[in-house]
């Protein structure tokens, strides 16, 4: 469910807000290089005071030596530790909200880059996202935990004057790390009043929509590719690179390091270019319009399952949860959310295990089904597991048949996991784009049913055509 539905908030032209997926994250992030060049105005001031939060970093840092016994060290540890900020709902979290933050070891992560800094004479950062260039752990997730955090108590007031003009109910929350104390030198927690989200009983936090993008501005990809188009000569002078595809990260951390001036000059171009936020209307990636579609395609599409309650049933309601799949799929035109705008492009594998996300959570709603109890859906290593009990299991793996590696998902993945779970009953969907697709999979029911014989399961391959252009079934 996202936030206006659930808060029932008629949007106007002045909400600029992201609309968030209350219960599970969108893997979009909030990309301090586009908070930091906006105009708007409950955030106008961010950028000086996250430069002073900085600068007093480098401080403490220039004062201290980097070992537990210095108390200035561990005083800079505390101060940068940036858990996730669960209450955005943004992220890489592989189930529900809840990812893992920036822990004491990626707080020291961040401390030994600015050592690292001021060993190279460096004592400010413009953009602090660049310590991501020097650090093979330190991805986009960080970075937009990090914003969220410093920018904590400007997001705060920001929902609240949304909540305020929509009339929108609110409760008395512990915030933690609501404002860092500067005199102090050390995080304040504080009671706020926030909206509720009813799936993590934590509080919810709005941000503008051009505030999110799928990897910041400035991340480590992006100064190679400035460095591939500018500094190509040096690059293979100097570390012998002359194939773009083979760097590793590893490969371009060392090249940041050694060549702090190319940052500077990748910083000047991208604050001279700008930077543009994801566009959540058109959703290239996927990662959001199938919570709305599929939820519209369950109002509209009333089925009543029943509350499984043993075999029969447990086999029945996976059944015909995935057929509503399979229909809305084929028959709905969902496959739409499997392409580009212009059919011409499909989209990942994700796009589709998140549509088959929001077939069953909405129906299990509508149903009055208790989907932590009956059916335990996460993405993982296999990607859905329906359970009623203990004896009443199935893993559900999706699988795009344009991948390069899906005989290996169908004859390796998904059986080990059947084992691993001690689970016997496993269902392939396979997605095809196309007649190549298709025909790749034109022995699969032979396959699959060695597979399972061969491995003592019951293994049922279910094909779904998401060809584009097909007319939808109230038009045929």
């Amino acid at each position: 469910m996202i936030f206006s539905s659930e808060f029932k908030i008629e949007r106007t032209q002045n909400d600029d807000w992201f609309d968030p997926i209350l219960s599970t994250d969108t893997k979009l992030f909030i990309d301090p290089f586009l908070v930091f060049d906006t105009d708007h105005v409950s955030f106008n001031n961010t950028h000086q005071k996250t430069i002073d939060f900085f600068n007093l970093a480098f401080e403490i840092a220039s004062v201290s030596k980097p070992n537990n016994t210095d108390i200035r060290y561990r005083q800079l540890l505390s101060m940068m530790k940036f858990p996730e900020v669960e209450e955005v709902c943004l992220g890489y979290a592989s189930r529900g909200t809840g990812g893992s933050g920036s822990g004491g070891g990626f707080s020291k992560m961040i401390v030994d880059s600015l050592f690292e800094s001021i060993r190279l004479g460096i004592t400010n950062l413009n953009h602090f996202e660049e310590i991501g260039l020097f650090n093979e752990g330190f991805g986009c997730d960080r970075i937009s935990d990090m914003t969220a955090t410093l920018l904590k108590k400007e997001i705060i007031a920001y929902t609240q004057e949304i909540c305020k003009r929509h009339k929108v109910s609110t409760v008395k929350i512990k915030v933690s790390q609501y404002e860092f104390d500067s005199k102090f030198k050390r995080w304040k927690d504080k009671e706020v009043n926030l909206p509720l989200n009813p799936y993590t009983k934590k509080g919810v936090l709005l941000v503008p929509k051009k505030f999110l993008r799928e990897l910041p501005t400035i991340s480590a990809d992006e100064f190679f590719d400035y460095c591939w188009s500018n500094m190509n000569e040096e690059l293979r002078d100097q570390y012998g690179i002359e194939i773009k595809s083979q760097v590793k990260k590893s490969d371009i951390i060392q090249i940041a390091r050694q060549n702090r001036e190319w940052i500077a000059e990748y910083e000047a171009y991208r604050d001279e270019k700008g930077s543009k936020a994801y566009d959540i209307t058109k959703d290239p990636k996927g990662y959001y319009k199938w919570v709305i579609d599929t939820l519209n395609y369950v109002r509209e599409n009333a089925y009543k399952f029943i509350i499984p309650k043993n075999e029969s049933d447990f086999d029945k309601f996976t059944q015909e949860v995935i057929e509503q799949y399979e229909h809305f799929i084929e028959d709905n035109s969902g496959y739409k959310l499997l392409w580009d705008d212009n059919g011409r492009k499909p989209k990942s594998e994700e796009a589709s295990q998140l549509i088959f996300t929001g077939i069953v959570k909405h129906y299990c709603k509508a149903n009055n089904i208790d989907l932590n109890r009956e059916v335990n859906l996460g993405r993982g290593p296999v990607d859905f597991k329906f359970s009623s009990g203990y004896e009443n299991r199935a893993l559900i793996e999706v699988k795009l048949a344009k991948n390069s590696k899906f005989w290996n998902g169908l004859e390796k993945q998904l059986i080990k996991y059947l084992k691993v779970e001690d689970i016997k009953k496993g269902i392939f969907l396979v997605i095809c784009y196309n007649e190549k697709d298709l025909n790749k999979i034109s022995d699969i029911e032979k396959i699959s049913r060695e597979v399972g014989e061969k491995n003592k399961v019951d293994l049922k391959v279910i094909v779904i055509d998401a060809t584009f252009g097909k007319p939808s079934a109230s038009k045929l």
